[in-house]
């Protein structure tokens, strides 16, 4: 590996939590090496604590050893002066936190048609729904990482066919997203996106909102995840999200959403739920909950045990793996207060999921 070349890394103050969340755009430019987005929440050229994204280019090589191109960084700040290539003034303000800390910026599949991979951000800070209840940006891009277009999309914004978003103060919508692919037919990819602090059920239960996008970067629809788990107060579900291909043979995704308050066995020992959802109303129609699995210290039939102790907070992150072997799907879970390397090292638990019928496959 290598380090950022020189330039780049004058561009990075001290203190700015550069890397707090880090995504995987795949390969934009079309040199066979992929693209990587890196969040700083707390950047301060759009305004104090708005946020910037960068978007690094890497070189190309036929062994393990994937340098970074010599100069080659986007900065997805906002541009007050209009300058191109960058996000629209009025995007983002001082404090939203553009980028968030942990799974804040995801790749899209391509949303405007034109061939490019996109990408979702999530502001944890923002206020024009309501204080803390927070924003994500679908933003379109260029071949070279640069911005094509951008929409927010939030409680009364970036809605269009009636969709609505009820989201209230300090729900932290946008702390984690991820990208989904195109559930309703209509060539646009969707998009999965944490409340983690939402408080409609229960004080923080939390929840995981489906948004059904539009080639412009709007949500048409939408659909809560919350309700449907049985989730409880405390249980902060949404903290970790993925997306997970498909392990019931319906063809369709799966999700991973980590619930890291759940109290199952304990307090705060964590859970995850894989939850399988079916389309409704074909072409420009959206998905809604079918069945879900739950894995925790005491929940799931048939599966290997995962074995988290009070306040270790298993679920706080989740990412897709590779599958290897028989599994039909692989994820990395975060457990971050587990002892076994000492008081609160953390820990992560790699699991490897098959049918419902028998979930974890080693």
């Amino acid at each position: 590996s290598s380090p950022l070349p020189a330039a780049m890394r004058a561009r990075i103050p001290s203190g700015k939590f550069w890397g707090a969340s880090l995504g995987h755009l795949g390969d934009l430019d079309g040199d066979g090496a992929p693209e990587l987005a890196l969040a700083s929440p707390t950047d301060d050229a759009g305004g104090t604590n708005a946020g910037a994204v960068f978007i690094l280019s890497m070189v190309p090589l036929p062994a393990v050893d994937v340098r970074f191109k010599q100069g080659v960084m986007v900065e997805l700040s906002m541009a007050a002066d209009g300058a191109t290539g960058r996000l629209a003034s009025g995007t983002v303000s001082a404090g939203d936190q553009l980028g968030a800390y942990g799974n804040g910026v995801s790749a899209l599949d391509d949303v405007d048609g034109d061939g490019v991979g996109d990408m979702l951000v999530g502001s944890v800070a923002d206020a024009d729904g309501a204080t803390d209840a927070d924003s994500v940006v679908v933003v379109m891009l260029e071949t070279d990482g640069s911005v094509k277009g951008q929409q927010k999309i939030t409680a009364g914004v970036g809605l269009t066919n009636g969709a609505a978003l009820a989201l209230a103060a300090e729900d932290r919508f946008g702390t984690n997203v991820a990208g989904m692919a195109d559930w309703d037919g209509d060539g646009v990819p969707e998009a999965a996106v944490s409340a983690h602090l939402d408080d409609n059920l229960f004080d923080d239960a939390g929840a995981v909102w489906l948004l059904f996008l539009t080639a412009t970067g709007e949500a048409r629809a939408t659909y809560k995840i919350a309700a449907q788990l049985g989730i409880a107060s405390g249980d902060q579900l949404g903290q970790g999200v993925a997306t997970v291909p498909d392990i019931d043979g319906d063809g369709k995704q799966e999700l991973a959403c980590g619930a890291h308050g759940d109290d199952d066995g304990g307090n705060d020992r964590g859970a995850v739920y894989i939850v399988f959802l079916q389309s409704v109303g074909g072409v420009g129609g959206t998905a809604e909950y079918r069945a879900h699995t739950k894995i925790s210290a005491t929940s799931g039939a048939g599966w290997v045990p995962v074995s988290p102790t009070d306040s270790q907070w298993f679920g706080y992150g989740i990412t897709l793996m590779e599958a290897t072997g028989s599994a039909a799907a692989v994820i990395a879970v975060t457990c971050h207060g587990d002892d076994d390397g000492g008081n609160e090292a953390g820990a992560v638990y790699v699991l490897a999921l098959s049918s419902p019928s028998s979930g974890v496959a080693a």
